[in-house]
């Protein structure tokens, strides 16, 4: 899978997020989803040394901070996930049994992984009102339009830049045409979705791993769980 099939399916996978944003529980599953997603990827997108045992930390912290964030209704308990699941990633070290080659690289590899779940929980956790569903869907819209210039046959040195003003565009097109959002909130939105679609898909395109199934699935997906954290941010302004 190239980088344009990645970025098509990232576009992809931000529409069916902003649809599902109209419906709570919809989002959460789709959130559960990528996060499984990215668990059974990650460990061989960064070719870790071993990939059961990151895989497993990083599906439980994203699963945990997902249903804390779901049954509480706060992203308070979130840092308490992230601070044992960091400290999982040290225990699943500890049980390795090959002489632990490459140890600070599967530590970090995990630890990495398991903040991205992390974020990509905060996404339900601006509730189902009708600001929250708007931010959603402004956050979507820049991010899949960020997605689609990667998916373009440019040189990357020129990707990059077309992304951040694209999806800025888009941001800002979106805030103007939905309540709630404002212009200063969409257009930070928008920047911030240019910027992760383009980072993701230069630092992607440096993985040889990045074009096996399974990997590029889970780089698809990176952008929008990245995202999930900064548009909660940004999003609280509105909602709170």
């Amino acid at each position: 899978m190239g980088g344009s099939t990645r970025g098509v399916v990232t576009a992809a996978l931000t529409a069916v997020l902003a649809v599902s944003a109209m419906w709570h529980w919809p989002m959460v599953v789709v959130v559960a989803l990528s996060i499984v997603v990215l668990a059974g990827g990650w460990p061989r997108l960064l070719d870790l040394p071993v990939i059961t045992g990151p895989g497993v930390v990083i599906a439980l912290s994203g699963l945990a901070s997902l249903a804390v964030v779901t049954l509480t209704g706060s992203v308070d308990a979130v840092t308490i996930v992230v601070g044992l699941a960091v400290a999982a990633a040290f225990v699943q070290e500890m049980l390795r049994r090959d002489g632990r080659p490459r140890l600070v690289e599967s530590v970090a590899g995990t630890v990495a992984g398991s903040v991205v779940a992390a974020s990509a929980a905060l996404w339900p956790a601006l509730g189902d009102g009708r600001p929250a569903t708007a931010v959603v869907v402004t956050a979507a819209a820049a991010l899949a339009a960020g997605a689609t210039c990667t998916a373009l046959p440019l040189r990357p040195q020129l990707v990059a830049p077309l992304a951040m003003v694209v999806a800025g565009g888009a941001g800002l097109l979106a805030g103007a045409l939905l309540p709630y959002v404002g212009t200063l909130v969409a257009g930070a939105t928008g920047l911030v979705a240019g910027i992760l679609t383009s980072t993701v898909h230069v630092v992607l395109g440096r993985f040889p791993a990045a074009t096996r199934p399974l990997p590029a699935l889970a780089g698809a997906v990176l952008p929008l769980m990245l995202a999930g954290a900064p548009t909660f941010m940004l999003g609280s302004i509105i909602t709170g």
